[in-house]
């Protein structure tokens, strides 16, 4: 469609679109190749896929807990401290366990084996990650292994990435059997060693408690008379023996209920690690989204060509109008009339070009002065 005489092109058209269309073969080849080269890239990266477990949370409350309060405050109100621990079958602990270094190396080292594409595969995640060293394999282990924390349910999410679905799902599983193990073993271990100790204790409190027996005892039957007695010294050392025989007892009985409470908690054997799901072997990749890649590609690359259009466009312009003004301002230039009408009007042009508003504005004023 043609533009009569008396028309004049917008400032949009003028000032964005005509610069991109005179661009229109630069931004051609920019978008064409940053969608062709991340369509080769998409091409080249493999699928990842996910493997996803969740545990429940685990309390702390159990039928002892009255026993626990009971046998804890009667220590502590004897100076002995209390022996009680805090649970480990909190699932609190869980997220630092799974991200230890204890748990990691044998993941790293333990050996899988599995199916892929109907070839039968054996490899360790220390291979798979191909890492220069044991602290470089770790930190890529991180990359793969994501545990999660919901603090307001207390579920615990604990994912796997690689590129074969049935190692991922098996990696969840051994991180899962590595935690039961970890925790079971380590509440027995501190169980049992727990009821030791409190059964060393009750057995030293017993040799104290008889020796304090004995030594009243004793008292006793060399002063045959001290019920009657008004003698204050024979009066105060028997209180004494008595008052040491009554702490004695009472300390052997507190003991005695600890260590009850100590052989429930080595011999009770309740689940620790509560898994919701196991880890299933994932059938759908779960990265890369290549078609958000192409269209992130494809709209970037449209962007940068539409920014380099208008800047060199605008650099033409002003390139331009520089060069003409230095060329009219040299002392070395000598014009008539007729050729500075001419260059009056391409300074016109140019400044019209750069600035249509501005420059149509200040050129209707020029003919209204006129």
């Amino acid at each position: 469609m043609r533009r009569t005489a008396g028309e004049t092109a917008s400032p949009f058209w003028e000032s964005f679109v005509l610069p991109i269309l005179r661009y229109k073969r630069m931004s051609y080849v920019i978008v064409a190749t940053s969608v062709a080269v991340m369509l080769l890239y998409c091409l080249l990266i493999p699928n990842q896929y996910t493997s996803v477990a969740t545990i429940l949370p685990s309390g702390g409350g159990d039928e002892l807990s009255d026993l626990k309060d009971l046998a804890g405050g009667s220590l502590a109100e004897l100076g002995l401290g209390s022996f009680i621990q805090a649970s480990d079958n909190s699932s609190a602990i869980f997220p630092k366990v799974l991200s230890s270094r204890l748990l990691s190396e044998q993941i790293l080292n333990q050996r899988f084996e599995f199916n892929y594409k109907k070839k039968q595969k054996s490899l360790t995640l220390l291979e798979y990650l191909n890492a220069a060293n044991i602290d470089l394999a770790l930190k890529e282990l991180s990359r793969i292994v994501s545990v999660n924390l919901d603090r307001r349910n207390g579920y615990i999410t604990l994912s796997v990435t690689t590129v074969y679905p049935e190692l991922s799902s098996l990696v969840v599983k051994d991180y899962l059997k590595l935690l039961d193990d970890y925790n079971v073993n380590h509440r027995q271990s501190k169980a049992s060693e727990n009821e030791r100790f409190i059964g060393t204790r009750v057995e030293e409190a017993s040799i104290d408690l008889a020796e304090s027996e004995t030594n009243l005892e004793i008292f006793r039957d060399q002063n045959l008379n001290y019920a009657t007695s008004n003698d204050p010294e024979l009066q105060k050392e028997l209180s004494r023996l008595e008052r040491e025989m009554t702490l004695k007892e009472t300390i052997y009985l507190t003991l005695v209920k600890k260590h009850e409470l100590a052989k429930l908690e080595a011999a009770k054997d309740v689940p620790i690690v509560q898994v919701l799901d196991n880890g299933a072997t994932p059938q759908i990749k779960s990265s890369p989204r290549r078609s958000i890649y192409l269209l992130a590609a494809l709209f970037g690359s449209l962007a940068v060509s539409i920014v380099l259009s208008l800047w060199f466009d605008l650099s033409v312009k002003r390139r331009f109008r520089l060069n003409l003004e230095r060329i009219v301002s040299s002392p070395d230039v000598h014009i008539n009339r007729l050729e500075s009408r001419i260059v009056d009007r391409a300074a016109r042009l140019a400044a019209i070009i750069e600035n249509p508003s501005g420059s149509r504005k200040s050129e209707k004023e020029t003919e209204n002065n006129g």
